[in-house]
């Protein structure tokens, strides 16, 4: 075979200049067994799926800039997986370790040096050059990426989903809420997570003493926009449980839900009604026939329409409740059955270390908020979810699919 120089010299100058991610090297992965510089470990990482999105936030052709791109976002990642609190002890420790900044892939000046970017640009990236809606657009970039690379190796990232509030600890923060029921100042991050692989597939961040539930419909439909094709069943507490919900998730996304049984929820609700001095009562799915033959001027409605189509028709234009008891009555009934199996199954939830802990324990998402505001917290946040998502497609580029989103190993 000819060997190409001016190929070989180019693939060369585009790594040394960061215009690629390519690395001869074999792909180590950090685990229990071996623990792996995050720098080290994300030169493994391919971010060609992910710049369309990075070069929407800059002016100028990639390479031209003095701080690679890619290394910037390396970097931003970098600094939360080492949970590196403040951006000039980040410019202080990358200055002290060239290795580690050449891994994270900046570039070397004449001199052999290399060229670290300061505590404010480091910043500016971060805040000002990508902002919330950037990393937002990232997250959703990576989400997707890694669900279909997922996909390819056998997969089903999604199959599996629930969505849970976690509550992050504010400090003399006016967008704080002292929250009675978690006894401290607070915001709330509304995450939906892969149950199977602790991988975050959507988040918002609200108010310390917001309600739950007006939130899960647009989490299970963020969730969709990477993984609704691999979506069939989710969970969810009771903070999520009204008829709205329930109707939402069963219908509208197909989705088989399990859910928190409230104390005060009958078995068997039926519905009255009363005609010539009658009385009528009727199950759910009788009233969803009754309520649905009363739009028979809708364009949209089918004299011999399914029960699907017809509870379909009423939770689009509205009518959750009975659509909720016609699933809720049939939950209530096999929990009359066997209450061990739906607790069980139910419970499932909290069996997989689940993002609120991981959020905690590894990525110290409390302690190291670096900024004040709910835009500041939310940044924060999404980065936290960046971090797992990226950490999870470096793996899956490397063909691994155990422990995908840890970070634990990582040093």
């Amino acid at each position: 075979m000819e060997f190409n120089v001016d190929r070989h010299v180019k693939t060369y100058w585009d790594k040394f200049i960061g215009l690629t991610d390519s690395n001869n090297e074999e792909f180590t992965d950090a685990t229990f067994k071996n623990s792996v510089r995050a720098s080290k470990f994300l030169e493994g990482l391919d971010l060609d799926p992910i710049m369309p999105e990075i070069n929407k936030h800059y002016t100028v052709k990639e390479g031209v800039e003095t701080y690679p791109r890619r290394a910037m976002v390396k970097t931003f990642i970098w600094r939360n997986i080492k949970t590196i609190k403040y951006f000039t002890k980040e410019e202080r420790y990358l200055k002290t370790h060239p290795d580690e900044a050449l891994e994270l892939g900046f570039n070397i000046d004449p001199d052999g040096n290399v060229i670290v970017p300061d505590h404010e640009t480091l910043r500016h990236f971060e805040k000002v050059r990508m902002d919330n809606k950037g990393m937002d657009a990232i997250m959703q970039l990576f989400c997707i990426k890694v669900v279909d690379t997922g996909n390819k190796l056998g997969l089903k990232i999604g199959k599996c989903t629930g969505t849970d509030s976690t509550p992050i600890k504010t400090h003399n923060d006016p967008d704080g809420k002292y929250n009675g029921y978690y006894k401290k100042e607070m915001i709330k991050a509304q995450i939906t997570m892969d149950y199977e692989h602790n991988i975050p597939l959507a988040k918002k961040v609200c108010g310390g003493t917001e309600s739950d539930d007006p939130y899960l419909e647009d989490m299970l439909r963020m969730t969709a926009v990477s993984a609704r094709m691999n979506m069939e069943e989710t969970w969810f507490d009771g903070g999520y449980n009204s008829n709205k919900n329930i109707a939402f998730a069963h219908v509208e996304m197909g989705l088989m839900s399990h859910y928190h049984i409230d104390k005060d929820w009958r078995e068997n609700v039926k519905y009255e009604h009363k005609f010539n001095g009658k009385t009528y009562f009727y199950s759910p799915e009788r009233e969803i026939n009754y309520l649905y033959r009363k739009n028979w001027q809708d364009p949209k409605y089918k004299k011999d329409a399914s029960l699907e189509y017809m509870m379909q028709f009423l939770v689009k234009k509205g009518f959750h409740d009975p659509v909720a008891m016609y699933f809720r009555n049939e939950y209530m009934q096999r929990y009359e059955e066997c209450p061990d199996n739906i607790l069980d199954l139910y419970h499932r939830r909290n069996s997989n270390e689940g993002i609120n802990s991981y959020l905690k324990d590894h990525l110290e998402v409390e302690i190291h908020l670096n900024g004040k505001g709910m835009k500041n917290i939310d940044l924060h946040v999404t980065e936290c979810c960046i971090v797992m998502l990226a950490v999870a497609f470096t793996r899956l580029q490397h063909g691994i699919k155990e422990n995908l989103s840890s970070v634990v190993y990582l040093t």
